[in-house]
């Protein structure tokens, strides 16, 4: 395995985030797309655990004192890559790892540690998203459905997956999936796009199935964590095949 030097830039010209969000049961009362999360207490000792199950993570070399949720900057240096932030409110773990970036391509470091950790926790809702800008921008977002229903007359649902560059892609329901949480369908309601088809609000919609997770304020309330990591073979491979092509 070859590395690339800690002080090695990144092209400027590319920018990229990956988070990963779950939600173990209880599941709270669903939270509509006006509705801010309330500040739960920011747990750092169940966040270095999360960061320690990532399959992209082999240690932990330093962990900051936890600091104010905020958007994670797009990294500019090797070195920046192996920086993880990390929050537990409760019973939501919310995960930001540049690792995780896919290139819409070839590289599916994001969905094979969204496969892992449907795997490793049937029973939670698991969110991950992706967003990079090389020149062309690829969104990715994937969404699995507790195995047991949120509520006794939950419908299930199937996995949801929306991608694409530029152009959505979907296989799946979001309104389904939206049920599935207990969530009226009819929220996500509104225009039409192009072609004529009823667009979906890709923000709303991963507000709502996160739990405003996903969601940043300028008076933000909720604590995050922040860790130096030391990379697995794989987050080494992905970084490599991903960040400098």
């Amino acid at each position: 395995m070859s590395l690339v030097s800690p002080e090695t830039q990144v092209d400027p010209r590319h920018s990229g985030h990956a988070h990963l969000v779950i939600i173990h049961p209880p599941f709270g009362a669903p939270l509509l797309p006006h509705e801010r999360p309330p500040a739960t207490a920011h747990d750092p000792g169940a966040a270095r655990a999360a960061v320690l199950s990532l399959s992209t993570v082999s240690a932990i070399r330093h962990e900051c004192t936890p600091s104010r949720l905020a958007h994670p900057p797009s990294p500019a240096s090797r070195e920046e890559l192996d920086g993880v932030r990390a929050s537990v409110w409760g019973s939501t773990v919310k995960i930001s790892d540049p690792a995780l970036v896919e290139d819409g391509v070839l590289a599916g470091a994001l969905e094979d540690e969204f496969q892992a950790q449907k795997d490793r926790h049937p029973n939670a809702w698991i969110v991950a998203v992706c967003e990079r800008d090389f020149g062309a921008s690829y969104t990715k977002v994937l969404v699995a459905a507790p195995s047991t229903p949120v509520t006794p007359d939950a419908p299930h649902a199937p996995d949801l997956t929306i991608e694409g560059f530029g152009e959505w892609e979907v296989t799946g329901d979001p309104r389904a999936t939206l049920a599935a949480a207990g969530i009226a369908p009819d929220v996500l309601s509104g225009a039409s796009d192009a072609d004529g088809d009823e667009a979906v609000d890709h923000d709303a919609l991963l507000h709502m199935l996160t739990g405003g997770a996903l969601s940043v304020y300028a008076d933000e309330e909720r604590f995050e964590s922040t860790f130096l990591v030391e990379r697995s073979e794989e987050g080494e491979d992905t970084i490599r095949e991903v960040w400098f092509p």
